[in-house]
């Protein structure tokens, strides 16, 4: 069967299968399926008018071989026995035997024409899938490269602006702790100033009185002694702890003692009273 299939394709011009892709055979086979229906239509015309010729000839012949077909045998008219009558039967089961083995292959040939242009179409759907998925997923890797990029720079920003607010924290108890430094500062400052004000105008006041004893004779001997006293002790009191011999103008900080003078200050690392490392110093007015 498959013999007489490539046979009969090849007379009709196109193959069947398995000589070309399965796009040439797409492409080919509505033209192909055309001549195909052309050339049985002319076959079948050809086998009709040949019937038509040998049944115009039969019935020419019918009236001689209807005369001839009887014979006397033993003085009894019989007929006579001719396989001329089988030829038309023959030939026509022939001709359907043909037609039938035509249709065959006709359907063959279709069916396995449909076959191929559904896998084409299979093969053309899948690839466009394909093509479709892998342009999807470009695009879908491009924004998620864009969305991390977005991300990553966002995150970077955010830790930024907490390390920034870590530092202006610091920063600002930093100033918190110098401002209540500075205050306490302030008011040690105005205590010492009251302080040595008071010391001053007491030891003002102490050698007026010494003078006015002195002044009124032997009989305020002991509180003259007693204001001069005083003064000295006051006296000993401002001068400076490094020298003992200018008077005290300088507060070190952050203890807060009165007990450098001006040249000394700049000398000295410690102060001279309690031993506290010096940070400051500052000069009372006095």
């Amino acid at each position: 069967m498959a013999i007489q299939a490539q046979l009969y394709s090849e007379n009709l011009g196109f193959p069947l299968g398995g000589g070309g892709s399965s796009e040439d055979c797409m492409e080919n086979a509505c033209g192909g399926f055309n001549d195909f229906s052309f050339n049985l239509q002319q076959q079948q015309q050809q086998l009709l008018q040949k019937r038509q010729q040998y049944n115009h000839h039969q019935q020419l012949q019918n009236p001689i071989r209807r005369n001839q077909s009887f014979c006397f045998e033993n003085n009894v008219l019989l007929p006579k026995k001719n396989s001329s009558n089988l030829q038309p039967m023959a030939f026509s089961e022939s001709i359907a035997n043909q037609v039938q083995k035509q249709r065959q292959e006709i359907d063959w040939f279709l069916a396995i024409q449909n076959e191929r242009l559904r896998l084409a179409l299979q093969e053309q759907r899948k690839q466009q899938t394909a093509a479709l998925l892998k342009k999807m997923e470009a695009k879908a890797e491009i924004m998620l490269r864009q969305k991390d990029e977005e991300m990553a720079k966002a995150v970077h920003r955010a830790m930024e602006l907490e390390e920034f607010l870590r530092k202006l924290e610091i920063e600002s108890q930093t100033w918190q702790r110098v401002a209540k430094e500075n205050e306490e500062m302030v008011m040690s400052l105005n205590n010492t100033i009251e302080q040595l004000r008071e010391s001053t105008c007491f030891s003002t006041s102490g050698a007026e009185d010494a003078e006015s004893c002195c002044d009124n004779g032997g009989d305020g001997t002991g509180e003259g002694n007693g204001g001069q006293e005083i003064e000295e002790h006051g006296t000993r009191k401002m001068m400076c702890k490094s020298c003992n011999s200018r008077h005290s103008c300088v507060v070190f900080l952050p203890c807060r003692h009165l007990c450098s003078c001006k040249a000394c200050e700049a000398f000295l690392d410690s102060c001279p009273v309690c031993g506290m490392v010096k940070k400051a110093g500052i000069e009372a007015l006095i």
